[in-house]
């Protein structure tokens, strides 16, 4: 009987970790590696110029490359969610970076380490980066969780005075010397999270000698182009980090018995950000920051497969689970990649992304980019829609595949008007919406020293907004079915999506909805 491609691998994967551990224990190693604020188009294997990432460019031709990834969120703890938990922001419940709730995991939330513990896995993370500690919830199921919670600094008479940027985040070459030592140590099989944030910022830097010679940057400091020279040399400095990682994997044989999964949680604007839409950092919806690199490399799998299928950074924990044979816990609205990237046919998927701008504490971009106060994101193979709740005549559409810098905006187009429905009808049955500030209690409240550390990072504070207004609106009869209360259009039954009443159109004595 010849069996199919899916079983032959799962067959040879075994094997490979059999005779490489003499018998025992042959369950796959998992390496999830996740990268701050990093974008595909400055990876060789991607198309960019300079050699930048030949570690991940090797790691790609030793895997599968997926050209368009999408993350769910373009804020660190609320992409890393879906990361780790297979979910989107409205099923796992964290959804903004501060505020008085909704910004830590629920307890109840399974995740990629939960699982894997639960299996026997031994469990460790090593983070580079405030954004990702524990203080969002994602020391669970974990042994071993080296994260940057505890970083306040005292007076000599023992009083908070707050935090040190330089200790809210640390250079990668720190977190690979601790992976390293972990490596030295740890049995297998084992589940292992390192996230690099060198990327994100230029408060760290890579030591001089590797900012020499042919890295030397060139740019006039200060400028939108030594900032992307920047940035470049910043994620091939954690390029060459996480090579020191592979090649210890290498030496001893375990890569060839361990499941990698390399992806970052968001994107940058930069200065063709800046040139497109005004904007050259995260925390909005366009390509920029939404389109993530992802590799992911299986022993015996097939090598070189490039999928350019929208997929998903929720479609990562299915995919791996999938390789072990393990089935999620709970519900998961991610989708296992394997037979992508195995050849075979795949239903097409639609994406989901969010920002809740508007009522997190750290979005004070909110103040001078009023219209990103509430983004929600639905896209398929071909167009994305960006709906605004507060500014719904001001939503867009792209073609983003004819159109990747998003420059022509299809949303008031009569020859898109089918487009625009179908994707605002699917934001509309999945009522993802946040109408009201996050109240007080559900998680527990994030602290003024927390709230500092973000500032610290470069998340500038703002105020959540209180006492929302609501209506109504329609995907096909818009503003003419306009109606007070949710619920279905009265004309065609259709699902409706919120429109906020902005406060001089809100009425004045009608409590919130």
């Amino acid at each position: 009987m010849k069996l199919p491609l899916h079983a032959l691998l799962a067959l040879g994967l075994t094997a490979a970790a059999s005779s490489c551990t003499g018998g025992g224990d042959a369950r796959p190693n998992v390496l999830l590696v996740t990268l701050d604020t990093t974008r595909p188009d400055f990876f060789g294997s991607w198309g960019a110029a300079g050699d930048l990432t030949p570690n991940l460019d090797r790691l790609a031709a030793e895997g599968t490359r997926f050209a368009m990834a999408v993350s769910a969120s373009a804020v660190t703890p609320v992409s890393h969610a879906s990361i780790l938990t297979g979910r989107v922001p409205y099923e796992h419940g964290l959804r903004v970076l501060a505020a008085r709730s909704g910004f830590t995991l629920p307890r109840d939330v399974p995740t990629l380490a939960t699982t894997l513990k639960a299996k026997g896995y031994a469990t460790a993370a090593y983070h580079s980066a405030f954004p990702v500690s524990r203080v969002y919830g994602f020391e669970r199921g974990f042994d071993v969780y080296e994260d940057l919670s505890n970083v306040a600094l005292e007076s000599k008479q023992g009083a908070r005075v707050g935090w040190d940027v330089t200790q809210g985040q640390r250079r990668s070459d720190q977190t690979s010397d601790m992976v390293l030592d972990f490596l030295a140590k740890t049995q297998e099989p084992f589940f292992l999270w390192i996230h690099y944030w060198d990327p994100h910022d230029m408060t760290l830097v890579p030591d001089k000698s590797f900012l020499s010679g042919p890295r030397a940057v060139k740019s006039p400091e200060g400028t939108l182009a030594y900032w992307r020279e920047m940035y470049g040399l910043e994620l091939s400095f954690v390029d060459h980090e996480f090579g020191r990682v592979l090649d210890a994997l290498r030496a001893d044989g375990r890569l060839d018995r361990t499941l990698v999964a390399v992806i970052a949680d968001h994107g940058e604007g930069l200065d063709d950000g800046m040139a497109r839409h005004d904007w050259g950092a995260h925390r909005i919806l366009y390509q920029e920051q939404v389109h993530v690199p992802l590799i992911v490399r299986v022993p015996g799998a097939p090598q070189g497969v490039v999928v350019d299928q929208l997929v998903r950074s929720i479609d990562v924990l299915p995919t791996l689970l999938d390789y072990l044979d393990v089935a999620p816990e709970g519900e998961v609205q991610g989708r296992s990649l394997r037979p992508l990237m195995e050849g075979r046919p795949d239903e097409p998927r639609i994406a989901y992304a969010d920002q809740i701008n508007l009522f997190d504490d750290n979005a004070g971009m909110v103040d001078h980019r009023p219209k990103a106060d509430l983004l929600h994101m639905a896209m398929d193979e071909r167009y994305k829609l960006i709906y605004r709740p507060s500014y719904p005549e001001q939503s867009e559409l792209y073609d983003y595949r004819a159109d990747p810098g998003e420059q022509r905006d299809l949303f008031d187009d009569p020859a898109h008007h089918a487009d625009r429905v179908r994707l605002l009808e699917d934001l509309a049955r999945r009522a993802p919406w946040v109408l009201q500030p996050f109240p007080p209690g559900g998680d527990a409240e994030m602290s003024a020293e927390a709230r500092a550390a973000l500032e610290k990072l470069g998340y500038a504070g703002g105020e959540s907004a209180e006492g929302q207004h609501w209506s109504w609106l329609c995907p096909e009869h818009w503003l003419a079915a306009e109606h007070e209360k949710p619920g279905p259009c009265p004309e065609c039954g259709r699902p409706c999506v919120p429109r906020r009443l902005l406060p001089e159109t809100a009425p004045e004595d009608e409590p919130p909805r």
